[in-house]
């Protein structure tokens, strides 16, 4: 092939992608990723769930407890399914079933959107004045 035919061609690529919509110099928008605060309900309650450790990546074997609440949301997102080589996504192993039932369960505990022991730090009162309730 002939240089000069080489590049127009690369002149008329270039013309098309400059007369795209989202030319601009902006790069084209990417599906928005969930909020940390759109933890979803866990599809079962783990009792203790701050004692479930981490298996893998950098915090592997600290307990949720140990870990900061963006962290503890970080474990309770949905992940990216693994697809397998005829196309099908992996069943979710039972570890990160549990790791992520877990976060859940911390995250809307605290959040009160769940029954259960609260998890917080505040101390727990062992003795309620019920002359004194506020309801």
């Amino acid at each position: 092939m002939n240089l000069e035919l080489i590049h127009a061609e690369l002149v008329r690529i270039r013309e098309a992608l400059e007369a795209r919509p989202f030319a601009s110099g902006a790069p084209a928008a990417k599906p928005a990723a969930p909020r940390s605060d759109e933890v979803p309900m866990p599809t079962e309650i783990i009792e203790d769930a701050g004692s479930v450790q981490v298996h893998f990546g950098k915090n592997k074997g600290v307990a949720l407890s140990s870990l900061g609440d963006r962290s503890v949301a970080w474990y309770a997102q949905e992940p990216e399914p693994r697809i397998g080589n005829n196309g099908k996504p992996f069943p979710p192993r039972p570890e990160d079933v549990l790791l992520r039932n877990a976060a859940r369960t911390i995250i809307h505990q605290k959040r009160g959107t769940i029954s259960g022991a609260a998890v917080t730090d505040a101390p727990v009162a062992t003795s309620v004045n019920e002359e004194h309730v506020p309801f």
